[in-house]
């Protein structure tokens, strides 16, 4: 039985910095940024946005879009190394926010980010065998942060994207192969409990990324016969964009050795055909985590559309600490009718810069709002206006407080703070 993707949506904030402020701030060439890893700006959420809230955006603009019933999402994992709970997975929040059955199964899956893609592997088997014709709603949500000012600030990022995942796969048939996959025990990214911004060793990351290509690659083509040619288009885990070029040169070299009769020079040529095009999107919202891979596809999926039906995408994901694995799928016969119902195109055209002093005001203020009993805080700046879409509006009694956008009386009385009755509001200057 195929099982693949029936659909896929995607959710960016609002709000971005440009890598060219960042390094003016930091006293760095922005060719260091923009050229040297490719990142031109990155997602920055307001206050109200957590991977909660991105989550629940992605997929409630799935179920719109694309007419999904309710009632048929019987089971609903997000895949995420941000969550919000040590206990609570996001799953649930999202579940209660969307209003889904009880019959719907509902959890977390983490390993950095490999985790949207072990969300995705459950799904696949499940849809395959147990489902019953129902689908599996499969989320990655994450906000990547690091300490301002370190090497790895200008490849921070946010967003979500949401998975279909059926036995009515129109948009993308994944590829009946044998898996390829691969673990080793390595610190080369980690973040403690008791830390909100990651650690990372870049080189040693870099490197364990490339040899986990390496081997399950060749796995992955030693299992399936499937040769370079055999792949039209190669995405890859987007840390930053530079990482996919150099993942793909890796595998030009790999190709290259094995006796295939052409030079990695040759082969690098087709990187602006199978893989650059659909970098754009990574390069405008930086690292993504668990859903950077995802971006990559649907950005592969809007910009193409029937032009992409009937091409094999090869796929690699990694998650730091590590595991990664390699497969492939097939676009199906809706990716043209699937185009409009992606989102991005119009995510990424409808943001507003922040400048450098806004963006470290966001930063405190999601900071202050982690902690117990911000929920009576007045978080503002000058254009005073309401969320537009689903709010995390801060913690009362250890409790996490949301409020859904098409709940309007309720979205407006939650608002209203009830120590201070002053309304909590987040936007731009």
């Amino acid at each position: 039985m195929p099982v693949g993707l029936e659909a896929i949506s995607v959710y960016i904030p609002r709000y971005y910095l440009d890598t060219e402020d960042l390094a003016r701030a930091n006293g760095t060439d922005p060719l260091k940024y923009k050229v040297g890893i490719g990142v031109q700006q990155f997602s920055a959420p307001a206050p109200h946005e957590d991977s909660v809230t991105m989550a629940h955006e992605a997929a409630l603009a799935l179920i719109r879009n694309y007419g999904v019933d309710p009632d048929d999402i019987g089971m609903l994992i997000v895949g995420s190394e941000t969550g919000v709970d040590a206990a609570k997975p996001i799953a649930a929040y999202v579940h209660g926010l969307l209003g889904l059955p009880s019959n719907c199964r509902t959890f977390d899956t983490k390993h950095a980010c490999y985790s949207a893609t072990a969300a995705l592997k459950f799904a696949r088997a499940w849809c395959g065998g147990a489902s019953r014709g129902r689908k599996a709603l499969v989320i990655a949500s994450d906000i990547a942060r690091y300490e301002i000012g370190s090497p790895g600030e200008p490849t921070q990022g946010a967003g979500a994207v949401a998975l279909l995942v059926s036995d009515q796969p129109g948009l993308l048939i994944f590829d009946e192969f044998p898996e390829a996959f691969y673990t080793k025990e390595v610190m080369d990214f980690w973040r403690p409990h008791y830390r909100a911004t990651a650690l990372v060793q870049g080189e040693l990351s870099i490197e364990s990324y490339l040899t986990t290509l390496e081997s399950t690659f060749l796995a992955y083509c030693g299992n399936s016969g499937l040769k370079w040619d055999d792949f039209d288009c190669m995405l890859f885990h987007v840390p930053f964009p530079k990482m996919a070029s150099k993942a793909y040169k890796r595998l030009c070299e790999m190709e290259a050795g094995d006796g295939a009769g052409r030079s990695v020079d040759e082969l690098l040529r087709q990187f602006d055909v199978r893989t650059r095009p659909y970098l754009t999107a990574n390069s405008r919202t930086g690292n993504l985590y668990s859903g950077s891979l995802y971006l990559s596809l649907a950005d592969l999926l809007e910009t193409e559309g029937v032009r992409a039906i009937g091409r094999r995408v090869g796929l690699f994901s990694y998650g730091s600490g590590c595991c990664g694995e390699y497969f492939s799928g097939v676009v199906g016969p809706e990716a043209e009718a699937c185009r409009g119902k992606i989102g991005l195109e119009r995510a990424l055209a409808d943001r507003v810069a922040l400048s450098h002093h806004d963006y470290l005001r966001f930063r405190k203020a999601a900071e202050e709002m982690a902690c117990n009993d911000s929920f009576y805080q007045n978080l503002s700046c000058r254009k005073g206006h309401c969320p537009s879409c689903s709010a995390f509006l801060g913690i009362e009694d250890n409790r996490r407080l949301y409020c859904v956008p098409n709940q309007t009386e309720t979205c407006l009385r939650l608002l209203q703070t009830p120590r201070t009755g002053r309304p909590y509001i987040v936007a731009a200057r």
